[in-house]
Parts: structure tokens; C-alpha cells; sequence
């Protein structure tokens, strides 16, 4: 019973410390990374809470924000961040009834003042009206720069 209750304690110990360790890494992401999607200019933004917490929200070049509002962050063996995306959506009350409960954002190449992205399926269309369709296209391996505070 001793050998079990030492097992336990020491991977509770362990467990804590990889998901400070995870912290501690997304919020080296926390900023404003900017780039190109095609022609048109985006942003990326990482905000961290007092709660280990963060929100992603992509910018496009007419201002719309798409927010991932909850999601699950983890890394792979070949020190990628993987955000898989439970709930998203555009920040325009016109598309309030828009949201987005799956896709997949990939950052890799990262160091403190570049990265690489992929963001994938983030969907299905959202109609609005006959003529109004909504959606956030995806982007593969878009090159990003942080932004130096001002």
C-alpha cells in the first residue's frame, strides 16, 4: 500500500509539472502575430488569463475577429502546438448565430519572433441568407511575425 501511495504522489508530481511546462510554452505564443492569407493581411492573437487560460483570435484585413473561445492545447513529438478548436466564432453580432465547434490549428517553426501555421476545418458553412455564407477558410503553413509592442 506504501509503494502505491509513493507511485501515485510521484506522477501527481509529474502531471504538474508537464502542464506548467505546457503553460509556460503557449504563453511564449501570447501577442500579436501578423502575415498574409493569399493577397490580404491577418493577424493571429494569443491572450493569456491569470488562470493559464488562452484565446486565439484570427484578424482579418476588414477587422472581422474570429475567436477560438474554448479549445484543447497539446504538442507532439516534433514540438508543434496543436489547438484543437471545441467552440469558435466571429465577433460581428451579425454572425452571432455562427459557431464553429470543430478544426485544428497547427503552429510549428516556432521561435520567439516567427512561426508557421495551419488552421483546418474550421466549419461547416454557416448560411445566413440565401446569398450570405460565412465560413473560415483554411491556411496552410501561413508565415507569421510578431509584432513589437509599441
Amino acid at each position: 500500500m506504501k509503494n502505491i501511495l509513493i507511485i501515485l504522489f510521484f506522477l501527481a508530481i509529474c502531471n504538474n509539472s508537464f502542464a506548467q511546462k505546457k503553460s509556460d510554452n503557449i504563453s511564449k505564443l501570447s501577442g500579436t502575430w501578423a502575415g498574409k492569407m493569399g493577397e490580404d493581411p491577418i493577424q493571429f492573437q494569443v491572450v493569456g488569463d491569470s488562470q493559464n487560460s488562452f484565446t486565439f483570435s484570427f484578424i482579418n484585413f476588414q477587422n472581422e475577429r474570429f475567436t477560438v473561445q474554448k479549445s484543447d492545447v497539446s504538442t507532439n513529438e516534433k514540438n508543434e502546438f496543436i489547438i484543437n478548436i471545441k467552440e469558435a466564432k466571429f465577433s460581428s453580432s451579425r454572425f452571432e448565430k455562427c459557431v464553429f465547434s470543430k478544426g485544428t490549428i497547427t503552429i510549428s517553426d516556432f521561435s520567439e519572433n516567427h512561426m508557421k501555421l495551419n488552421l483546418k476545418s474550421v466549419g461547416p458553412n454557416c448560411f445566413l441568407s440565401y446569398d450570405v455564407i460565412m465560413n473560415m477558410p483554411d491556411m496552410d503553413d501561413t508565415v507569421l511575425t510578431k509584432e513589437k509592442i509599441k
